[in-house]
């Protein structure tokens, strides 16, 4: 049985699902593409909507027939469409809108034991309004027969995807991403998994509105090039406008791109650079950065290292990275498309079903705490000190020694512990003033004449592997307001 993760936002849905051997993959949802675009189009008085990609090229032609802010603005509240005699809620379309997603999934996937919605911050805050779009949200979950097992913080699952081996404890995250009609800021702290202490809503900077405004100066950038004007004809805006959206994602990997109109009498090209859309998103990039130094300059714990990571739609605006990284606010990282729906699947994999939906975990953060059996048959919660990453860059041999700060320690044939604080039980300390008192942070064993890493209480390990470890390999641990990387070498004797 598998877990399905789906992020859902008014950009669109991504949906990953895991196995239980532990393989993942991306579902396609739309017809070209993995996400589906969260845009409904009416085209008559009929019940019949239209969604998806479909939904959104249409409205670029008949803007008045379609809308976008119904998973936003998710309530009883109604709204129209041109062309239509009656009025709609929000609640209705995303209703409509949740069926076609379920009939797509179905489609994709068999055998769904559990699914977990990773939902914007804005539902999750301590409101009437967020309860309500949780309710509503759910209860059409629940009658469309979806086995919700929990929902989570999009932000939160987006960081729990890629590990928190890179975060030391009480490190302090911003993870900044441009919604559809919002841009949010969510600040976490790295405190034994991740606890939310601040969200930020800017409605007023969302990516439909900065993706305009760069589309009509590519517009006036094509008419001075070519003497063509795009919006002589609606269905060539169209185009252009579709064309731009997919630029700005590519410009990211090749640093260039060219936009193409063809019409009967012939095709018209215009190449651009990544430094002339940058050029063009430069005001966009100063509000962005001033909102975000707000953010680090209030919810920044003094002198403590910050992170700062942003959204795959976050870093499609050319020069946003490299601004912030000029401010020199810390480390700055960008995440995958699916980032968000794939850690939410890996977060609730092993939730259970709950019995109502009143019993559907809601989560605003991580919690790392797991069960662990004491000597006294007990549980008692997990509470991890270190995260180690295994970098597996060895080929055949079989380490000898390991090296931490330009220094070689053999491994000898038994276990080789390793830890922080002062114990004549560890072979090797990476720190020794790190906790009162002495801790384990792993072991290497050696087992049938190989090598392999095992997990102590007092470390997270992000992927585990049970395959031997070779020489070249390496673990990269952080350690509360630091880092270490250990090496594991082959010595020629």
């Amino acid at each position: 049985m598998a877990t399905l993760g789906i992020e859902l936002s008014d950009v669109g849905v991504h949906g990953v699902v895991i196995n239980d051997d532990g393989s993942s993959r991306t579902i396609q949802l739309d017809s070209e593409t993995e996400r589906l675009p969260a845009y409904a189009f009416s085209g008559s008085n009929s019940d019949a909507l239209v969604f998806g990609t479909e939904a959104q090229e249409l409205g670029q032609v008949f803007p008045r027939r379609v809308n976008s802010s119904f998973i936003d603005e998710l309530s009883l509240q109604t709204t129209n469409f041109e062309g239509r005699q009656s009025r709609i809620a929000y609640s209705q379309i995303a209703y409509k809108f949740l069926s076609e997603l379920v009939a797509r999934l179905r489609r994709e996937v068999e055998n769904v034991e559990r699914v977990v919605i990773a939902v914007p911050g804005h539902y999750l805050e301590q409101n009437e309004i967020s309860e309500q779009r949780i309710g509503i949200l759910l209860g059409i979950l629940n009658d469309l027969k979806i086995p919700v097992v929990g929902v989570v913080d999009m932000a939160a699952a987006s960081l729990y995807s890629e590990g928190l081996w890179g975060v030391a404890e009480g490190e302090r995250l911003f993870h900044l991403d441009l919604l559809l009609h919002a841009t949010h800021i969510t600040v976490f702290n790295k405190r034994f998994g991740l606890e939310r202490v601040y969200f930020s809503r800017q409605p007023q900077n969302g990516f439909h509105s900065m993706q305009e405004r760069f589309a009509n100066a590519l517009a006036s950038r094509f008419l001075k090039q070519t003497s063509f004007d795009v919006t002589e004809d609606r269905k060539i805006e169209q185009a252009f406008h579709a064309q731009t959206r997919e630029m700005l994602f590519h410009l990211g990997k090749s640093g260039e791109a060219s936009l193409e109109v063809s019409t009967r009498e012939k095709s018209r090209q215009m190449t651009v650079t990544r430094d002339l859309a940058a050029l063009d998103l430069a005001p966009y990039v100063k509000v962005l950065t001033q909102i975000l130094l707000r953010a680090i300059n209030d919810y920044g714990d003094g002198d403590r290292p910050v992170q700062v990571i942003l959204s795959e739609r976050a870093a499609a605006i050319q020069g946003l990275k490299e601004a912030i990284v000029a401010q020199g606010v810390g480390v700055v990282k960008q995440l995958p498309a699916e980032s968000a729906a794939f850690g939410a699947a890996n977060l609730g994999k092993t939730w259970e079903l709950p019995e109502s939906i009143e019993d559907v975990r809601v989560e605003t953060g991580i919690n790392l705490d797991v069960p662990q059996e004491g000597d006294t048959g007990e549980f008692h919660p997990r509470v991890p000190v270190g995260a180690i990453r295994l970098v597996k860059q060895g080929k055949s041999l079989n380490p000898t020694h390991i090296v931490c700060d330009g220094l070689a320690y053999e491994l000898g044939t038994g276990d080789f512990i390793i830890g922080f604080g002062e114990s004549e039980d560890f072979h090797l300390v990476v720190e020794r003033d790190l906790t009162p008192a002495p801790a384990e942070l792993c072991r290497l064993k050696f087992e049938e004449d190989r090598w392999i890493l095992s997990e102590s209480k007092s470390t997270i390990i992000e992927s585990v592997s049970t395959s031997s470890l070779r020489a070249g390999d390496s673990f990269e641990v952080a350690l509360p307001g630091r880092r270490k990387q250990l090496l594991l070498i082959h010595c020629i004797q």
